[in-house]
């Protein structure tokens, strides 16, 4: 397995009182220019091999969360091209967002021109431990005319293990044959906490794993903070 490194250091973005707008597009443009950075790594690794998956792996630092409210509220996106014309998938965390909004837990949905369905998580409730760290793996695979999307690896002090049990896992047929369009820099740029963004420390793509047809693995290190309003 191959491992490479990103040299391009994010550093935590203010929150700026007067000016927030100003200052989240400018933090979130530079966490795509990251975003970029890596999938040009991706690129020229793969060079002209089918990439078959792809695993983002996600850190999430809660400050304070307020059950009461079902807060935060986080919704990542993940899409096997570069765009959201076609399908795409989103997880929600501590609610579900379709077809009506309820609190706590955690949701898949895959959306395209025809519609959404949606899968709900096994492990319930709203967040509620201070400083709590949630990790989990977004892994994205094609197979015999078969897109999945599912959610592995996932470890709160909240919901305990979450993922790897078909819960949050969904698939649709597809004339893709491989990931090659699949582009990290939407990831970043679509996901993020949706409400009460003051109650989260950081959110981190810590770093990328991918796979080739011919079986070989390859990962990024690359830690890419995306836009949050609490000082660290």
């Amino acid at each position: 397995m191959r491992t490479f490194s990103l040299t391009q250091e994010i550093v935590c973005g203010r929150k700026v009182v007067d000016k927030p707008n100003a200052n989240r597009r400018v933090f979130r443009a530079s966490s795509i220019a990251a975003a970029l950075v890596v999938f040009a790594a991706m690129s020229s690794a793969a060079q002209s091999a089918d990439i078959i998956w792809v695993e983002e792996h996600w850190q999430l630092t809660i400050g304070a969360p307020d059950p009461e409210s079902s807060s935060p509220q986080v919704s990542m996106v993940m899409s096997p091209l570069s765009t959201l014309d076609g399908d795409f998938f989103v997880f929600t965390l501590n609610h579900h967002s379709y077809p009506d909004f309820h609190p706590g837990g955690m949701q898949i949905q895959h959306w395209n021109s025809e519609g959404v369905t949606s899968h709900v998580g096994d492990k319930e409730g709203c967040l509620n431990h201070s400083s709590e760290v949630i990790t989990w793996v977004q892994r994205l695979s094609v197979a015999n005319g078969v897109v999945t999307y599912e959610i592995l690896s996932g470890q709160s002090e909240t919901w305990g293990d979450f993922g790897g049990t078909g819960q949050l896992h969904s698939s649709f047929a597809s004339s893709l044959t491989n990931l090659n369009q699949y582009d990290p820099g939407l990831s970043v740029s679509e996901s993020g906490v949706n409400y009460a963004g003051n109650r989260v420390s950081s959110l981190i793509l810590t770093r990328l794993r991918w796979a080739t047809a011919q079986g070989d693995v390859q990962e990024l290190q690359a830690p890419i903070d995306v836009d949050t309003d609490l000082d660290p």
